[in-house]
């Protein structure tokens, strides 16, 4: 009975690395670099923690639209940006594009349901340190991995 469970894990596991680089293939050199190095990054803060089953990844000027996700997720509170912060969300993101920059946020489910978070600077393509995963967003705060 034991080598049957492990081999219901391991298909389980393979299954959703599978679907994640299959998700990954059609995503923009930039965010599939930064969905690779915040999975490591994962990998390497919490081994033993529920595996990464599913993700959204988000440029700079899709602050939007991570803001409405963590309220969806019931992370955060509906509230109404300032037409001055979000002016300033929109010239950090424009100012980051100009210079071949960006900040990539992804949310992940686990697949325990919980979420995690992980925010990577991204130049050209390559991914800066440090990278600040929350590897579950209701319980812990943020970690940097370099």
């Amino acid at each position: 009975m034991p080598l049957a469970a492990a081999a219901a894990v391991t298909v389980t596991v393979v299954g959703a690395l599978v679907i994640i680089s299959s998700l990954r293939s059609g995503l923009e050199p930039a965010k599939r670099t930064a969905a690779e190095a915040c999975e490591a990054a994962y990998a390497e803060q919490v081994p033993d923690g529920p595996a990464i089953v599913a993700g959204e990844i988000y440029a700079a000027d899709e602050w939007r639209e991570v803001d409405q996700k963590m309220v969806e997720l019931g992370y955060a509170e509906e509230g109404n940006v300032s037409d001055e912060v979000a002016e300033a969300r929109d010239s950090e993101a424009a100012m980051l594009a100009a210079a071949g920059q960006d900040v990539m946020t992804i949310v992940w489910q686990l697949d325990d349901q919980t979420h995690g978070l992980c925010v990577a600077n991204v130049k050209d393509a390559v991914v800066l340190p440090p990278v600040t995963i929350t590897p579950n967003l209701a319980a812990q705060p943020a970690v940097e991995a370099e």
